[in-house]
């Protein structure tokens, strides 16, 4: 496994296991079918409703709580900060940690200046190993750094082959921030296990099209938290540091990004102005 020293000195694996809509029934079993096959960082959020799972997979687990990576969400929609210190518990109680590896507010909305002061208070005194952003962009990301006592260490947002955030990533570069992929497979959409260009790299190191477009990202410096239930997949998405993709396979897979997502999620592409980042 690799790991991104993030800008506090923490060191975050590079690959993790996402659980978005995960059932909560299903959740602990798949979290320990991750650990099982060497997967050491996990990330849920209050939305997925599914905290409860993955708390307790790391509390079974033999694995030393300080070699795992747990990284949750805190209810978006928070104006003040006794509205935020009870997302925080809620997800706390659910979890039933001691603390929390990485802490994110989850969309930019509610007041995130106010949710960002109180996440640096409950980090100064602990309970987080570090603090972030999901779903940033830089209309929204100032909200959070000017000001800031403690800067974020990553930045998660939808990044894929398809959609490489580029600007994203020299964006945060000034800041020292992470970017963090979310639906780092696009949810394998626009048929990209059967891209030519993915198949054929993938054909030159004995590598599937799904390891390949990983394998792209973390060349890139970005972190990855690929979303599977099947232990088949889960071993597949993990077995990427045996093969390093050579400059040219690097220039091809640049050609394949549409600077648009996939997702239909908010992003730069549908809610701002990629010409300003």
């Amino acid at each position: 496994m690799d790991y991104k020293v993030l800008n506090n000195g923490l060191k975050m694996p590079m690959v993790g296991l996402g659980v978005y809509n995960i059932p909560e029934r299903e959740t602990q079993r798949v979290v320990e079918d991750a650990l099982s096959v060497g997967y050491r960082s996990i990330d849920t959020a209050a939305m997925y409703y599914n905290e409860k799972g993955v708390g307790d997979a790391v509390k079974n687990s033999a694995i030393p709580r300080d070699e795992l990576f747990v990284t949750t969400k805190i209810c978006d929609s928070c104006y003040t900060r006794e509205e935020t210190l009870r997302s925080v518990d809620h997800s706390m109680k659910q979890l039933g940690l001691d603390y929390v590896d990485l802490m994110l507010i989850h969309w930019p909305v509610g007041n995130p200046t106010v949710m960002w002061h109180t996440l640096e208070e409950l980090y100064e005194q602990g309970m987080f190993k570090a603090i972030g952003v999901s779903n940033f962009y830089p209309n929204t990301f100032p909200k959070i750094v000017d000001g800031a006592k403690v800067m974020p260490v990553v930045n998660q947002c939808e990044t894929h082959v398809l959609y490489q955030q580029r600007k994203m990533i020299e964006y945060l570069q000034p800041y020292n921030v992470a970017l963090e992929a979310w639906s780092p497979l696009a949810e394998g959409r626009n048929s990209i296990f059967k891209n030519k260009t993915l198949v054929a790299v993938g054909e030159k190191y004995g590598k599937t099209s799904a390891q390949v477009a990983l394998k792209f990202l973390i060349q890139n410096g970005v972190i990855i938290i690929p979303k599977t239930t099947h232990k088949e997949r889960m071993i597949e998405n993990i077995d990427l540091f045996d093969f390093t993709l050579s400059d040219d396979d690097l220039h091809i897979i640049r050609l394949l990004d549409t600077g648009r997502n996939v997702t239909g999620w908010p992003s730069d592409a549908l809610r701002y102005n990629p010409e300003s980042l």
